[in-house]
This record gives C-alpha cells, structure tokens and sequence, in this order.
C-alpha cells in the first residue's frame, strides 16, 4: 500500500511539527514503511532532521539533504527519494511555504502522482503574518500550486501563539481560518492543538480536531 500526505504553509504555519506528529502516529499504528521526507530546504529552523536521530530509532525513516548542505541555500533534494516513491510505502513530505521551496516538487512530481492516497496539505496558522488576510492565503496558494505543480486537497487548522496560546485563542484563531477556507473553496481536514487543549475543545470540533506532542520546539520559546 502506498499514502503521500504533503505539508507546507508559510513561516510560523507549524507544518514541520505536524509532519512529524503524522509521521509518529503511522508508525504507531503498525503500518508498513514510514518515510519522512524533509524537503524545507529553505527554512533550517524547527525543521525534521533535527530529530532524525529520534525518529529512526523508533522505525522511522528520514530523508533529508546531504549533512554538509542541510542548513544551506542550495536546494538538494536527497537523490534516493525517487526510488523510495515507486516503493510501497507511508510518504510524508514536510515542504517548505514558498516558491522556491516548493519547486522541489516539481521534479518529482510524475511519481507523486502516480501513487495512491495522494494528499496535499496548506497548514494555516492565522495568527502568523502570512496568513493575516485572505488575499495573502491566496497569493501563498497561487504560489505553491504553481511551483509544485500539483493543487492543495485540504487546509489544516493551527490557531496558536505558542506559549501564550489558550483554548478561547484557538476558537477564535479556527474561526477565522473556517472563513478562509470558505473563500479558498477547500475542505478543513484537521483542527490541529496541542494536547493539554484537546480535552477542552474535543467536544467541540469531535470530527477534525487532533492532538499534538510538540517535538521541535526548543526549550528557551
């Protein structure tokens, strides 16, 4: 069996985060092969492969850049990946939110449509600059689809101002970005919280939300 679920938003948007929490989760439940694909080769920061170490001890494999040109400008994408995508397995693509970030996509994209379960994430958090209007979701939108080539099938949710978060935050937050997706004509697939928020607000959105452990987040945020 084959799945691909790619996640990408602007800066701030928490997509590695999730990735990560998606990747976790698949391995869990004692699938097949997990592949995390971190492709955010413009932005080095809260990035997968800093738990790589973590991740491939509990049966998690991950692809990043070469280790000399994992923080740097130059786009290199891990030159197994294709191979890996004509493989039966559990894909997930962590991608960077901006055009040349998602360009990346664009030479692979003949094998990722090949493959079953395709998914394609726009990670919103409408407390971050990118995402303060619906012109600038749009444009964000525009951008990625363009360079990647492939179109977005759902949005997910991520209302948070880190440590400063509350539950009433993450209503409001959600509120907002259940209007954008109105204007983007696409589905909300998941609410995103962290999981000290889950057991408030589950009954509220009981059919989208998902908890997460927080895995990149450095101790002095």
């Amino acid at each position: 069996m084959q799945s691909t679920r790619i996640f990408s938003g602007g800066f701030g948007s928490g997509k590695s985060e999730i990735a990560l929490n998606f990747a976790l989760q698949k391995k869990s439940e004692g699938s097949g092969e997990v592949i995390l694909a971190d492709l955010d080769l413009v932005n080095p920061y809260f990035a997968s492969r800093e738990v790589k170490g973590a991740l491939n001890s509990r049966g998690i494999r991950v692809l990043c850049p070469a280790e000399e040109l994992s923080f740097g400008d130059v786009p290199n994408i891990p030159p197994e990946i294709i191979g890996i995508l004509k493989q039966d397995n559990d894909m997930i693509i962590d991608l960077a939110g901006d055009e040349i970030g998602a360009i990346v996509l664009g030479y692979i994209h003949e094998y990722l449509i090949e493959r079953q379960g395709f998914e394609f994430f726009l990670v919103i958090n409408p407390y971050r600059p990118f995402a303060g209007d619906i012109e600038s979701i749009k444009e964000l939108k525009k951008c990625l689809e363009r360079a990647s080539g492939l179109k977005f099938t759902a949005i997910i949710s991520n209302p948070n101002l880190v440590e400063e978060t509350t539950a009433d935050i993450i209503k409001k937050g959600h509120e907002k970005v259940v209007r954008y997706a109105d204007k983007l004509n696409l589905p909300i697939r998941y609410l995103t919280v962290e999981e000290r928020f889950y057991p408030e607000l589950a009954a509220f959105y009981p059919d989208i939300i998902k908890g997460l452990n927080l895995n990149l987040r450095p101790q002095w945020l």
